[in-house]
């Protein structure tokens, strides 16, 4: 079931994104899924009907005719609906993408305010189960089931309530028939061997099978079982971009990032099941962007990380790699940075280039969920880091995070407006360089012979442009405190438009 555009922009994360539409009528365009990727060749990925989010990422250096290509071909192609998120790489609409648009009779969209796209994909999820299962219309039980589909709760809690529902145990397989999630609800059915089973399909394959152990199926629980397996299916549609397996790890990553899993005893239990055997020892979170085919890396992981960090456990979380090992206690921060440099490098001599972010060691496996986000959040935030963002510990990014978890996107723009405003005015208006040259002053721990170097300018030129940074904010470069206000407020504009002050900004907004 499609749903109207409009309907789409009326969600929270839409509106939290002040959403305007450049081209096209919202209430005559139907959406049949809303997709991420910052590809520039995506047109021959779409099936049709699809809202398409980007950054702009993978369009940054293109000329107006390549523009207009992109735009062209998506149409083409089916898309639906084009929003292109304004900050990273564009402070403004192109004006070639919006023409391409409007020609080709294309909706075209733009987010003014960052909000993750994953949120976005999970409110449309959220429509899409209620208006394909009706879940206003089902029993309270039902609407449960879907209630956490809606919420991403993760396969387990999922069984666990078809299992309420049904009143047996509830199994997921894998497409060969092995069990890799069961119910953990005490039912009172005995199972004899037969049981109602239904398929969970992909528009291309089978994913696997939901088992209800019920003994002799009656036409409630076939129906029931249909039902559940169109559920699941939905509920690993959040991993469609990698074509989910339904492994042991994968599912224990699932729970855990789903906060499904809440004993020692059972995470414990499932790692063993998943092959890592941790006997009281600390597990290390992390997380891997690999800016590409998130299933290719995850392959990659599997088969080179273990010559190097030992057992593992390793899933996916939409466009993320997650992985769990065994540290050790004696694993100090800087052994952990070496491990995940070498994993890097076994990585990028495979052609897979990737970003790594680590949370700290858990002792308790308790910790272990909260960990998960940790990793993820550090991934997530490694572009608004200054240095080198291949490999980066919690630590790396401990005010990013803060500024990210504290502050609101109105107090962040009015810190970055008082602190760097009159900077950012005048690299506009004047095809300046005062932020990038503020930035790597600061980066480099005020180092101007380090700093003329990185800017490639002398240093009676770096001088000249310190000088005028003092000037324009009425600071000094040497008082500790307006020089943390400083680094903080980078961080606080490298979250809230994507831009590496590295980069800098031209006249207009757009990127240099």
């Amino acid at each position: 079931m499609y749903a109207s555009l409009a309907e789409v922009l009326r969600l929270p994360s839409f509106r939290a994104a002040g959403t305007r539409v450049l081209t096209g009528d919202p209430d005559a365009i139907d959406i049949r899924w809303v997709h991420s990727s910052e590809v520039y060749e995506m047109s021959g990925l779409l099936a049709g009907g699809e809202l398409l989010l980007t950054t702009g990422l993978g369009l940054h250096g293109a000329n107006a005719e390549q523009l207009d290509e992109y735009v062209t071909s998506l149409a083409r192609a089916g898309c639906a609906a084009l929003a292109l998120e304004l900050g990273r790489s564009f402070l403004d609409p192109p004006e070639a993408m919006i023409d391409a648009a409007r020609r080709a009779g294309l909706a075209f969209l733009v987010f003014p305010r960052i909000v993750p796209f994953v949120r976005m994909v999970e409110d449309f999820h959220e429509l899409a189960v209620r208006a394909r299962l009706g879940a206003a219309e089902e029993d309270a039980g039902w609407a449960g089931l879907l209630d956490l589909v809606v919420e991403g709760a993760g396969p387990q809690a999922v069984l666990d309530q078809l299992a309420r529902i049904a009143g047996c145990a509830a199994e997921l397989l894998d497409p060969d028939g092995n069990v890799v999630e069961q119910s953990r609800i005490s039912t009172v059915r005995l199972y004899d061997g037969a049981g109602a089973t239904a398929q969970l399909r992909s528009r291309h394959r089978i994913l696997g099978t939901v088992r209800l152990l019920c003994g002799t199926p009656d036409a409630r629980l076939n129906r029931l079982a249909d039902r559940a397996a169109t559920a699941l299916t939905l509920e690993l549609a959040r991993h469609r971009e990698v074509g989910w397996r339904p492994t042991l790890s994968q599912a224990l990553v699932s729970d855990l990032n789903a906060g499904a899993l809440l004993s020692h005893d059972e995470i414990a239990r499932r790692l063993e099941d998943a092959g890592l055997v941790t006997t009281g020892r600390p597990i290390t979170a992390i997380a891997v962007d690999p800016h590409g085919d998130p299933g290719a890396c995850l392959s990659r992981v599997e088969a080179a990380w273990p010559a190097l960090v030992g057992p593992l456990v390793a899933g996916t979380l939409g466009h993320l790699v997650v992985v769990l090992l065994i540290t050790g206690p004696s694993t100090t921060p800087r052994r952990l940075r070496e491990l995940l440099r070498e994993g890097h490098q076994s990585l990028g001599t495979s052609g897979v280039d990737v970003t790594i972010g680590a949370a700290m060691p858990c002792d308790r496996l308790t910790d272990l969920p909260a960990a998960l986000h940790t990793a993820r959040d550090v991934v997530r935030l490694a572009d608004a880091r200054a240095g080198d963002t291949r490999v980066l510990l919690a630590r790396d990014v401990g005010v990013q995070r803060l500024v990210a978890g504290g502050l609101s996107a109105d107090r962040i723009d009015a810190l970055v407006a008082e602190q760097l405003g009159p900077l950012l005015a005048s690299d506009r208006h004047s095809q300046g360089s005062l932020v990038s040259t503020l930035d790597a002053y600061l980066a480099l721990g005020r180092s101007k012979t380090l700093a003329a170097q990185r800017l490639g300018i002398r240093r009676q030129s770096l001088y000249a442009r310190l000088e005028r940074i003092e000037r324009s904010l009425g600071i000094s470069l040497e008082d500790a405190e307006s020089v943390l206000g400083l680094h903080v407020a980078l961080v606080a504009w490298r979250l809230r438009t994507g831009i590496d002050p590295a980069v800098g900004v031209s006249p207009g907004g757009a990127r240099m």
